[in-house]
């Protein structure tokens, strides 16, 4: 039977010589969070140039202009007086001049919003920028009515939508004042902004702090912080900073368990609010391998589902609970039957409990064996639990590994060496009524 292999766990040069054959296979692995709403693609560091190309700015001028015909337009060659007569004011007293590029979708920003945005400043006549996201790596998240941007931001970015670019000139006043802030902006100097706002949303979480007490526990308003929570936990999630995205659904959670429930609307509406968080939650507990914390999360989800059970099953047999893991997939086949991503995780386990079963049989045959009148042989027992160790360091995948019960001293003893001499640490659970020694790795 031919051995299949997800690509994105690497390959060996023994996979590429099997007799029986290589699948490759690609897949997401539930690796996705509930309602997605956000798609972000990895962000790369850009060139000044190449992060105005991106922002739209390499048709900037007027093709009948012929002040600006001789060349490919770039900011440093554009007079703040001439692009001015091409701007909206909208901050009424001039001091916020804007130029949409590419028109936004949907409702404009929220007042208190926290915006995902691309953007570069430029001072007039400047060859390169003083400021650009794109050389940190990228789109970056503020908080609108923070004090995190400079006011003449704030008022600009009110004004956008949805995957809009636009340019606006600053008035100093609004920006770094009569002052500047050296070394890169002098006094009293005007900015242009090129933004792109890639993405928005509600930012309930403060407004919810100012509520009174009695205010506070009520679940309509308690509803809306989670939602803004989860939202922003689910944003980390798809920028892959799983420990932010952690961090924000298990405080959204907390929220949540907390709430004053008066009916029985209110209580189905935050079992299935529970239900997506702690689902999403164990998404971000396998991806960080903090299997114990997924499985923890996994039970706690009010209305299972097949997703559930697949993250169970996903941390359970990463803990070498092999057959309660099988016991979970099939839960999970069973609710979805065709679902590709299951059928492919029970074959992982399959082969996975084949493996340690073949391990199992290895060490029973390499037991130390007293005779009569004879001192033990360790040899061949030794090799088998070295070859055993090796192999499960090497996977990165297993993070603990089940012994066979009912070790001798002398075969507990010569584990613990070699398990130390790959780093490896050897500990006793109580599991399903019973006592059982496992080898497990430091990030366990």
């Amino acid at each position: 039977m031919a051995k299949h292999v997800n690509i994105y766990d690497g390959l060996s040069i023994s996979d590429l010589t099997l007799q029986d054959g290589l699948v490759l296979e690609i897949d997401n692995d539930y690796q996705t969070m509930e309602d997605e709403d956000f798609a972000y693609s990895t962000d790369v560091l850009l060139s000044n140039e190449e992060a105005l190309n991106l922002l739209n700015m390499d048709d900037f001028q007027d093709d009948n202009d012929d002040d600006y015909n001789n060349g490919p337009a770039t900011i440093c060659a554009i007079s703040f007086a001439a692009l001015k007569t091409k701007m909206t004011d909208v901050s009424v007293d001039g001091k916020v001049m804007k130029l949409i590029k590419q028109q936004g979708v949907g409702d404009v920003v929220p007042y208190n919003a926290q915006v995902t945005i691309n953007y570069v400043g430029h001072l007039e006549y400047r060859d390169e920028p003083f400021d650009s996201s794109f050389v940190r790596g990228g789109a970056e998240i503020f908080f609108l009515n923070c004090g995190m941007l400079i006011s003449g931001i704030e008022i600009a970015i009110r004004t956008m939508r949805k995957h809009e670019i636009a340019v606006f000139i600053i008035h100093p006043d609004l920006a770094y004042g009569k002052y500047g802030c050296a070394p890169r902006i002098p006094p009293n100097e005007e900015t242009l902004f090129i933004i792109h706002l890639v993405d928005y949303m509600d930012n309930s979480i403060e407004a919810f702090e100012n509520l009174s007490l009695e205010e506070k526990k009520k679940f309509e308003n308690v509803i809306k912080k989670v939602k803004a929570k989860f939202n922003i936990a689910k944003d980390y999630f798809n920028k892959q900073k799983i420990r932010q995205a952690i961090r924000d659904y298990s405080k959204g959670l907390q929220w949540l368990e907390e709430a004053e429930l008066q009916n029985e609307e209110e209580e189905n509406e935050a079992n299935n609010l529970l239900s997506k968080g702690y689902n999403n939650l164990a998404v971000c507990f396998n991806k960080e391998n903090m299997v114990r914390r997924a499985c923890s999360a996994c039970n706690r989800v009010p209305i299972p589902t097949a997703k559930t059970h697949f993250n169970f099953g996903r941390a359970l047999w990463k803990m070498g609970e092999y057959s309660k893991a099988m016991e979970k997939l099939q839960l999970a086949r069973k609710l979805e039957p065709r679902n590709e991503e299951i059928i492919k995780e029970i074959r992982i386990v399959n082969e996975k409990q084949r493996h340690y079963l073949e391990v199992e049989k290895k060490l029973w045959r390499g037991c130390i064996k007293f005779g009569e009148n004879k001192k033990p042989n360790t040899s061949d027992f030794e090799e088998v639990v070295r070859n055993m160790c090796e192999t499960f360091s090497k996977d990165d995948q297993v993070l603990r590994l089940p012994l066979p019960d009912s070790l001798t001293p002398e075969e507990d003893k010569c584990i613990r060496a070699q398990a130390a001499a790959f780093g490896l640490m050897v500990t006793t659970h109580q599991r399903y009524g019973r006592e059982i020694t496992y080898i497990n790795k430091s990030t366990y």
